[in-house]
């Protein structure tokens, strides 16, 4: 069970890249092809490459690497991350994997002139962001990913301070996106909310005050009883959110301020629960827990002997508060309808910051169609974009596609999950 093949990595090479603020970058690495398509369509404009694992996104080839219904290697940022002038692949024991990340080593090698290695041990996914405030090289990390003590992880990642939070949600990406100068923002239900009371007095002021058709009047009339239900709908979910984001989400604004970050409250999610058996999900946790303490213990032996007995006393202590933690029942997961939080974010050959998000979806269910968003300008992407219009210009915000986006939430993740970041 866990890593197949292991290479150490030099002291020097400062593992890890993987998520960061808004930078510059060489380009983003993707691996299913409809992503690349998409991603591509958007950021070509400002002359940032995409790659897929065989080829450069300027001559791909249709539907080479796409996962069809199959979730295989839907999400880069999972299984790859580029440091410096080295490419880091992360096999996995299971055939396919194995057989696809070999395919991807070739095309890394060919197309970047990198030097692919192999299974070195990481925190997955959307877990952690670095950050540059003010020269101060910072860890954003979620609190429960603290699996090396800290003196460690700074050696890992090449940082100078780390800056654990509380969650919102499995990843830290899917409720929190760092811009630059300090400057992230956060998913904030309250912000929603407020969003969504907006919108229908807005739209019930439009019936009110201007000569409509009767067609637009039911179909704003429609808007506005479907607001009051979503409403209802979030309220109550919120109530059975495990992450507690009422609470929760004031202690990340003070940890956030305490880091010296400038949180910015933003309406940007909205979601719903559904069951899970915890039993069945228990077994993959502590699966995928073993493997990186594993991983990590391979880690350790390039370091000093001192070193390897702080990370193997830590890995003990984690290993004892697992196996002490029983969990049965159902547990109750996140699904979004809307996550514009999720996203790609880096800057232009300006210095200006690009951001490409999920799709408007809750607008869609509103019942606000593009043509009446259009005649109105009235819309939850329209009241996302203004919240972070002091950031980001808005015509550097991007959205990919419905069907992309629906794709994507299915499998419980969005834009930021399928992009590997390339450092310039």
């Amino acid at each position: 069970m866990g890593f197949s093949i292991y290479m150490q990595i030099n002291f020097n090479d400062k593992q890890l890249f993987k998520g960061c603020d808004a930078r510059r970058l060489k380009g983003v690495f993707v691996t299913d092809g409809d992503c690349a398509r998409e991603i591509r369509k958007i950021v070509d404009y400002y002359n940032l490459d995409v790659y897929t694992p065989q080829i450069a996104s300027k001559s791909i080839q249709k539907d080479y690497f796409s996962l069809n219904k199959e979730n295989k290697l839907l999400w880069a940022q999972d299984y790859f991350t580029f440091i410096k002038d080295k490419a880091v692949l992360f096999d996995y024991s299971r055939e396919f994997l194995q057989r696809v990340l070999r395919g991807c080593a070739d095309g890394i090698k060919r197309q970047l002139k990198l030097e692919p290695l192999k299974s070195v041990p990481h925190i997955r996914g959307g877990n952690f962001y670095i950050c540059d405030v003010n020269g101060t090289r910072k860890l954003l990390i979620a609190e429960d990913k603290l699996i090396l003590p800290e003196e460690a992880l700074k050696l890992f990642h090449d940082v100078d301070e780390i800056c654990p939070i509380p969650k919102l949600d499995y990843h830290i990406d899917l409720f929190l996106r760092p811009l630059d100068n300090g400057n992230v923002l956060l998913a904030d239900n309250k912000s929603t909310v407020n969003s969504l009371n907006r919108l229908s007095s807005e739209y019930k002021s439009l019936i009110e005050n201007t000569e409509l058709s009767i067609v637009e009047k039911e179909a704003y009339q429609k808007i506005i009883d479907s607001i009051k239900w979503a409403i209802k709908k979030f309220d109550y979910t919120q109530q059975y959110d495990k992450y507690k984001p009422q609470e929760k989400t004031e202690q990340i604004v003070e940890s956030l301020k305490k880091y010296g970050f400038n949180p910015i409250r933003v309406p940007g999610n909205y979601y719903y629960l559904e069951g899970i058996k915890s039993k069945e999900k228990e077994q993959q946790q502590l699966m995928n827990f073993e493997n990186n303490m594993q991983a990590i213990e391979n880690y350790s032996k390039a370091y000093s002997p001192e070193f390897q007995r702080i990370v193997n006393a830590h890995i003990e202590l984690q290993r004892e508060i697992v196996k002490n933690d029983k969990k049965i029942g159902v547990e109750l997961e996140k699904l979004y309808d809307n996550n514009f939080l999720n996203a790609l974010a880096f800057k232009d050959i300006n210095g200006k910051i690009v951001y490409v998000t999920n799709a408007p979806m809750l607008d869609k269910k509103l019942g606000i169609t593009p043509e009446i968003e259009m005649k109105t300008g009235l819309s939850f992407r329209n009241i996302f974009i203004e919240s972070i219009s002091p950031y980001v210009d808005k015509e550097n915000i991007h959205f990919i596609s419905d069907k992309l986006t629906s794709k994507l939430f299915h499998y419980m993740g969005g834009a930021n999950c399928i992009v590997a970041p390339i450092p310039a």
